[in-house]
């Protein structure tokens, strides 16, 4: 783990859950981790400013995940937000990223994703359970379309217009690194030049940026 997250939050009110999470955390890193187990202790800790890292389950006891993270993004917490939880509805999905979340991860993904989902959102990226990222990226491309910016489009290298199309996609940076045969910090490296080229924080607008600038094909999906 890097140096970016000093010390995360798990919001989880189910113990057992709770400590199989930390144990995955633990392997990769992250022993700065507090436990709470009601959205109202969790909103108290993120107002302190201690944390620079959320994991939000969405069913809590006392109040719904995704008020909890639309409270906290009013309060103007700046750090990672990533949804762990059960729920594959696809409107949880896109209520939860409206309401600020930076990635969504489900419960039966953590074993084989937690990890890295914590390495890429500490590089500034997003995480996403694959059929999760599949419900986010259809949605924008439903959406319609801005008018095209006047000013001319961002220059991208062959290898980083290779990257985008695989992030939009929906494709972790561990399996860019796999498609594109090179390596996982290569991967992060060409991202974080993208989103630089792009004027963008996150997958999202990277991807949108890039349809709408001509540097992706709409009729590709």
């Amino acid at each position: 783990m890097t140096a970016a997250v000093q010390r995360a939050l798990l919001v989880e009110d189910d113990q057992r859950t709770a400590e199989v999470i930390r144990a995955i955390l633990c392997g990769a890193g992250l022993t700065a981790l507090d436990v709470v187990h009601t959205a109202a202790r969790a909103e108290a800790c993120l107002r302190s400013g201690a944390h620079g890292l959320a994991l939000v389950d969405l069913g809590l006891p006392d109040r719904d995940g995704i008020e909890l993270i639309r409270a906290t993004r009013a309060a103007h917490f700046e750090g990672a937000i990533l949804v762990l939880t059960s729920a594959t509805n696809p409107e949880r999905i896109l209520a939860a990223v409206r309401a600020g979340a930076d990635g969504y991860l489900f419960k039966d993904d953590l074993d084989a994703k937690l990890a890295t989902a914590l390495r890429d959102l500490a590089d500034g990226g997003t995480a996403f359970s694959g059929p999760a990222a599949r419900v986010v990226l259809d949605e924008l491309r439903r959406a319609p379309p801005p008018p095209r910016p006047t000013e001319r489009p961002p220059v991208v290298t062959a290898r980083e217009r290779e990257v985008l199309e695989l992030l939009s996609t929906g494709a972790s940076y561990a399996e860019i690194a796999r498609e594109l045969n090179i390596r996982l910090n290569t991967v992060r490296s060409y991202i974080r030049s993208l989103y630089d080229k792009c004027g963008v924080t996150n997958r999202a607008e990277a991807v949108n940026l890039a349809w709408n600038a001509g540097l992706l094909g709409r009729d590709r999906f």
